[in-house]
């Protein structure tokens, strides 16, 4: 039995001006071994690696299909430049504004600028908003305020955020969680014979190489953020 998910790379691309990279990822997952165990009959602790890696690698893929993060976690957002320079790709409001990907965001901790030599400086957080209740999470611009300028041209801009829906598995919505537990069920099914008593599941093999199982799809469609 093959688990063929590629786990995403821990620094990922999202834009042309813009990369992300995770710092602190979560301490938990949304589903636990013994829930998985609970749903695919298994008493013994045989395959309890196999599992807690099947696991991981699903939420993973969950988190990437979706745009979203689950559990809590730390990122860092890298930008080459501020919404309000010309030819910017950064979603905006007059320029005034941030876009955060892989909501929900929770917080964010600074937001740190680099000028021409390199030097950093902290934003101080009078001069912005943090907006926690719009999904993507935005950071917008105080009144008198401005974005700071002069910055090197690559990778001027750090800033580091907490997302998530919480720091326990009861924060998850439960399709993403069901999703999860059907994708490990089909994958598993080769070996516990969970679909048929004597045999393989008939189709399991092409199911296994359809990028997500229509049922996970179904299940997780509802929280997938799609660029408009």
């Amino acid at each position: 039995m093959l688990l063929k998910i590629k786990e995403p790379e821990p620094e990922k691309k999202v834009a042309n001006n813009m990369a992300l990279k995770i710092k602190t990822s979560p301490s938990l997952e949304p589903v636990t071994v013994a829930e998985a165990k609970n749903l695919l009959r298994i008493d013994d602790g045989n395959d309890d690696t196999l599992i807690a890696s099947m696991i991981t690698a699903i939420r993973q893929r969950a988190e990437e299909w979706t745009s979203r993060s689950f559990i809590t976690q730390t990122w860092t957002l890298w930008l080459d430049e501020f919404p309000f320079r010309t030819g910017n790709r950064i979603q905006s409001i007059n320029g005034r504004v941030m876009v955060i990907p892989r909501p929900p965001m929770q917080s964010v901790s600074f937001i740190k600028t680099y000028d021409k030599d390199n030097a950093a400086s902290i934003f101080e957080a009078s001069n912005y908003f943090v907006d926690i209740a719009s999904s993507p999470g935005r950071i917008a611009l105080n009144e008198n305020s401005t974005w700071p300028t002069p910055l090197r041209k690559f990778s001027s801009v750090e800033v580091e955020f907490m997302a998530g829906y919480g720091s326990t598995a009861s924060n998850i919505p439960e399709g993403i969680k069901q999703g999860m537990l059907q994708w490990i069920k089909l994958l598993f099914a080769n070996k516990s014979k969970l679909y048929e008593s004597d045999e393989s599941t008939p189709g399991l093999l092409e199911m296994n190489q359809i990028p997500i199982p229509p049922l996970v799809r179904m299940l997780w469609e509802p929280y997938r953020l799609v660029q408009l």
